[in-house]
């Protein structure tokens, strides 16, 4: 069979997006219309292994879009998973409520239970649907294939379950969960009937929701890589799903930082997702057990690296406390400085959707923050960006959260993140020259020594403040970094020193301190961020005290 044509280009390609993936523009909405916004990754550069988080509106004629509920059972073998289920049952069963009073057809798909539902008139629906040609051939379990994604970023090896688990051949289910009202004109299937009932009624959208996301939402025959792999247009909705996922294995952080991570894999090589807000009430369902604040890095500049040093920095230490996302700058120089890279697999090669967002045209100014509509929903800000100048739209989006008192971050060149030396910004840009003073009560003005002169950058703990909880674990006495001594004195009123530094016989310098700003909020600022400094386990555990104790987490 042959793959989508990627190969249009300018206008042709837009028109062609609009036409077969529904992007169009924000209009007044319809009863038979969907207006969702699609989420999907796209990588920085070729094999940089770093990722835009990017959107795009869309909207989709509900009478050719079905709604596919996978595997919600009664009941699962293991117990927090059952527990999970119940819990944003209710929260689906008013987004399946709302995409049927649309006009959408809603196919529920609970596997290995039909014989509950055999007499049913929705599982006889199902069964009615006549056997169509497919574009591929259609899999009773479509499994992971390495040429067309990478593996997956947790270890499920041992069946994934958080909680002492029984067998796990254990069948513990025997329906959907009631909570999940079904209705005349609904379906019920758990096979390649889903598809033929597709084609017979002219359906073009998918939209799949249920568990779990690392196992059944991927492989099975009515849902993500079956369903995207035919051709058609694929949405996973990413807050009504859940993880197969221990914590106590790869990569050991939150059980929901584990979902997190499939949703991204899926997002950049199957389909883009949505929220159960967009159809509801635009916000976006959580677990009660998930109380991670939600941390957004802003990472755009070329000198220290920190698109990769904090990129690692998040994966090893973030994962249990935060919920992480990137913003990083348009394509970066930097991406594949002097590296070589290995093939990457082709994203959804037979879909139609993610492949024709991926095409579309992004921004190669380094001064673009591309993804920041995620700072809206951020209850904290990590700062390492070096004199860019923004959008208007992008910095209003800092400036926002700055002037809501939310507590923000910086490192290194976050003194000077948003304005050129000695000069205003280019047209059409935006800057913030009073950034330094305002965020951090900082005085930025250069810098001691030679980067290439090794150490030169001797940092100090007064014995005051060496039981400050930011501290906690960074060894008392001398630090040696290989980043230069930055010139910040003097500090603002409201600065609360907590690290010194000294280079030869220049005069001492703040190396890291806390502020409060006029809004309220609570800032921290600390030179360091060198690349050396990234390799050193003090520094690492004095950044993540820094983020807990930013949103009052120590």
């Amino acid at each position: 069979m042959s793959r989508p044509i990627l190969r249009w280009c300018g206008l042709a390609m837009l028109c062609c997006l609009a036409a077969t993936a529904g992007f169009e523009s924000w209009g007044a909405d319809s009863p038979a219309s969907l207006k969702l916004t699609l989420r999907f990754r796209k990588e920085t550069g070729p094999a940089s292994g770093r990722w835009h988080t990017l959107t795009a509106p869309a909207q989709w004629d509900a009478k050719k879009t079905a709604v596919v509920i996978c595997d919600m059972w009664d009941k699962h073998w293991c117990q927090m998973s059952t527990q999970r289920v119940g819990q944003m049952a209710p929260r689906m069963n008013e987004f399946v409520k709302e995409a049927r009073k649309r006009g959408s057809l809603v196919i529920h798909c609970p596997s290995d239970t039909m014989d509950f539902y055999k007499d049913t008139p929705q599982r006889k629906l199902a069964q009615a649907a006549p056997v169509s040609t497919p574009k591929t051939e259609l899999q009773r379990w479509c499994r992971i294939d390495l040429a067309k994604e990478t593996p997956l970023p947790i270890d499920d090896t041992d069946g994934g379950c958080d909680t002492v688990p029984p067998d796990p051949n254990f069948k513990a289910w025997s329906r959907q969960i009631a909570t999940i009202e079904i209705h005349d004109g609904d379906a019920i299937t758990d096979s390649a009937e889903a598809y033929y009932l597709m084609r017979q009624r002219g359906i073009e959208n998918v939209i799949v929701m249920g568990v779990h996301t690392n196992m059944c939402v991927l492989g099975r025959p009515f849902s993500i890589r079956q369903m995207v792999q035919q051709g058609l247009n694929v949405v996973l909705v990413r807050d009504l799903t859940d993880t197969m996922y221990n914590p106590k294995k790869r990569p050991f952080g939150s059980h929901f930082t584990g979902t997190d991570l499939v949703v991204e894999h899926i997002e950049k090589y199957w389909c883009p997702t949505i929220t159960s807000g967009d159809l509801l009430d635009s916000k976006e369902y959580r677990f009660p057990a998930d109380k991670r604040p939600h941390l957004v890095a802003v990472v755009s500049e070329e000198e220290y690296e920190t698109n990769e040093t904090l990129s690692k920095f998040a994966a090893e230490h973030l994962g249990r406390d935060f919920r992480v996302t990137f913003v990083f700058g348009g394509a970066d120089a930097t991406d594949n400085r002097g590296k070589v890279t290995e093939p990457r697999p082709t994203p959804a090669p037979n879909g139609s959707l993610l492949p024709a967002l991926i095409a579309r045209p992004t921004s190669t100014d380094k001064n673009d923050l591309l993804g920041t509509e995620a700072i809206e929903a951020a209850d904290i800000l990590l700062v390492s960006a070096r004199r860019r100048n923004p959008t208007a739209e992008q910095l209003d989006r800092v400036r926002k959260f700055v002037a809501a008192g939310k507590p923000v971050v910086g490192i290194r060149t976050a003194s000077h993140p948003f304005h050129l030396r000695d000069k205003p910004a280019t047209e059409g840009r935006a800057d913030w020259p009073t950034f330094d003073a305002d965020i951090w009560g900082g005085h930025y003005t250069n810098h001691y020594g030679d980067a290439k002169s090794g150490p030169n950058n001797i940092v100090t703990i007064d014995d005051a403040d060496k039981n400050h909880p930011i501290l906690t674990g960074f060894k008392v006495g001398d630090y040696h970094s290989e980043g230069t001594l930055y010139l910040t004195s003097p500090l603002a009123e409201g600065t609360h020193v907590l690290l010194t530094g000294h280079f030869t016989d220049k005069p001492v310098e703040p190396v890291a301190w806390t502020f409060t700003r006029k809004d309220g909020g609570r800032s921290f600022y600390t030179s360091l961020g060198h690349k050396s400094d990234f390799a050193q386990p003090e520094f690492a555990r004095l950044l993540q005290n820094v983020l807990l104790w930013a949103v009052a987490r120590n």
